[in-house]
């Protein structure tokens, strides 16, 4: 095993997956090629990411080149240029270098966890009871002071049992949300919390904040963000048809961005959606789509904008004209 730094193996794996996807992609020339030798011959850790890369290619794809990509034909109605396969390919491979561990930290150190596409509610052991949505990682630390729970990544829906010498908070990576009611559910995204309330309300605060403002609480029926760079935005109204869809099942999109649509499937869904160009990403959708059956969710996307699909490999999938 490599004694190395992390983020030196990563380093080092991302810049051979890039020259095996040079040498492989069927034009490269002669300087490359001496290029990537030179590369390999720094340090026997260089060696080693380029003989992993190359593997892994080989075993993603048995052999195939950037240019015969094997696509299935009823869903195929061209081929893709070569600069857009070797996109592909390269998004492909990465995807299978990190797939298998990503959510891993979090889950060996959670107390409930739920994998891609999982859905899970647990009881704790005040009675109160959480949703835990997909892909989520959630720690729970109960003492007779307080309830302090840690959601580390993904989304839950909170029904607090009622405590009054017990303060029930959750706190994300930006901020800490505190029950004064009994529903309410919370959303980690990059660098940001949604909050949305089903009932009563909840005071929020920063991670490093002594108190919860008086201002900083958003009501039932409404939903805000809190970001560590701009703090609690203002709240809006909340859609609950449109924001509890998860909870039964199902989500809802009105009138959004295929690319914002993507990226709330790819939540739920293992493996990656990729959208072939900007002008498809900008169509807008409206449809109710279930969580359960990715097929389906797919067939549907093809009939309402007219789109295609191509499974490149079992971790990609690629939305084309």
């Amino acid at each position: 095993m490599s004694n190395a730094p992390v983020s030196e193996i990563t380093t080092l794996s991302d810049q051979a997956i890039d020259w095996v996807i040079r040498l492989r992609a069927g034009n490269a020339s002669e300087q490359e090629r001496r290029a990537a030798a030179e590369w390999q011959n720094r340090s026997p850790s260089h060696r080693r990411a380029f003989a992993e890369a190359e593997q892994l290619w080989l075993d993603m794809g048995e052999g195939w080149s950037v240019t015969d990509l094997p696509i299935p034909a009823q869903a195929m109605g061209r081929r893709f240029s070569r600069p857009v396969w070797r996109g592909l390919a390269a998004a492909a491979v990465a995807l299978a270098l990190v797939l298998p561990f990503s959510g891993l930290g979090d889950r060996w150190f959670s107390d409930y966890y739920t994998a891609v596409g999982e859905q899970k509610t647990v009881t704790l052991a005040d009675g109160s009871q959480v949703l835990l949505n997909t892909d989520t990682a959630l720690t729970v630390t109960y003492s007779d002071t307080g309830r302090k729970l840690i959601l580390k990544h993904g989304q839950a829906l909170f029904k607090v049992a009622a405590d009054r010498n017990r303060p029930f908070e959750v706190a994300t990576d930006t901020a800490v949300v505190k029950a004064l009611g009994t529903v309410f559910e919370v959303l980690q995204q990059d660098h940001a919390a949604r909050i949305t309330v089903q009932e009563h309300a909840v005071g929020v605060k920063g991670l490093q904040a002594p108190d919860y403002p008086p201002d900083a609480r958003i009501q039932e029926g409404q939903q805000a963000v809190y970001s560590a760079a701009d703090g609690l935005q203002a709240a809006v109204a909340a859609d609950p048809q449109q924001n509890a869809a998860w909870q039964r099942g199902k989500l809802v999109f009105k009138n959004q961005a295929l690319a914002d649509v993507v990226a709330e499937l790819d939540r739920y869904f293992p493996g990656k959606i990729v959208i072939s160009d900007a002008k498809l990403a900008a169509l807008r959708v409206s449809g109710v789509f279930p969580l359960a059956d990715r097929a389906a969710t797919l067939a549907m996307l093809q009939q309402i904008l007219s789109v295609k699909t191509s499974q490149i490999t079992p971790w990609l999938t690629v939305l084309h004209g």
